[in-house]
């Protein structure tokens, strides 16, 4: 069987729906002689249509295969899954839901949905906040690489924050430490910080293909919403993480296709 139908094959069992493979299942799927295995993943790797995770040393199938399967119009395909995880997230919540995009060091907000509440945390599009100051911002903080991140905070971790953070951040450190939280659960909460009494649940979503930033969040007011304790907060969480998520996978984003740590229920003390 020559190396061509090996790859179709391998490429099929992916397509079923399986994110990731080790060494020995390509082998067991495909039947294959672990030599024959060793070599067909080795130059699928070398060539681009697959990637291995450093530290599961499992394979999946690459970015650049992930582009060559996007229609044309994706972007208008992926504005509407947008809007549609926003409305969902409203409608389920009851709560003011946000898209929004980094805008250098600032969140900027795409479009709002407000929820059925009569007392509202509302910022119109186009508002500016600083990303290290908001829930929104550190979920997508969390999705740069560590170049774009230093681009926008450099590289030393004691150097302040300029502008100082209204969320009491020291430092770029105590920055990294926050985004790194984002990172490994997938999503961030804060809670009376830049503002007091009002808390939010975000996570965000990046295309593979253009690279475009997508964070969307949910605010709540001490009090007036369902109330600010932590059964309400971690059910907002879990939603957040199931519809963002989903749309995550939807657009092959690797961030979502690799299980979050488990991260422990919210509590005021967090």
């Amino acid at each position: 069987m020559s190396i061509l139908e090996n790859v179709q094959r391998l490429l099929t069992v992916y397509a079923q729906g399986v994110p990731d493979l080790s060494f020995s299942e390509v082998a067991e799927q495909l039947d294959l002689p672990k030599s024959s295995a060793s070599h067909l993943l080795h130059q699928m790797h070398r060539f681009g249509l697959l990637e291995q995770n450093p530290r599961t040393r499992r394979y999946r199938t690459s970015t650049l295969l992930a582009q060559a399967s996007h229609p044309q119009g994706q972007n208008a395909s992926w504005d509407a899954l947008c809007w549609q995880v926003l409305e969902q997230l409203s409608e389920r919540t009851g709560l003011t839901a946000y898209l929004s995009t980094l805008n250098g060091a600032q969140t900027m907000v795409i479009q709002r949905l407000d929820g059925r509440s009569p007392v509202q945390v509302v910022s119109p599009p186009g508002s500016l906040r600083a990303a290290c100051d908001t829930a929104m911002g550190r979920a997508m903080l969390s999705r740069l690489t560590p170049t774009e991140f230093e681009t926008l905070y450099g590289n030393d971790p004691r150097r302040a924050l300029d502008p100082p953070s209204q969320a009491r951040l020291a430092d770029v450190g105590a920055l990294i430490d926050e985004v790194a939280i984002a990172t490994r659960q997938h999503h961030a909460v804060l809670v009376d910080a830049a503002l007091p009494g009002v808390g939010a649940v975000a996570a965000a979503v990046r295309h593979p293909v253009s690279g475009e930033l997508r964070g969307f969040c949910v605010s709540f007011v001490a009090g007036v919403h369902a109330p600010m304790d932590a059964p309400s907060i971690n059910r907002y969480r879990q939603l957040m993480l199931d519809e963002v998520g989903t749309l995550g996978r939807r657009v092959s984003d690797r961030f979502w296709t690799e299980p979050a740590l488990p991260s422990v229920q919210w509590s005021p003390s967090l």
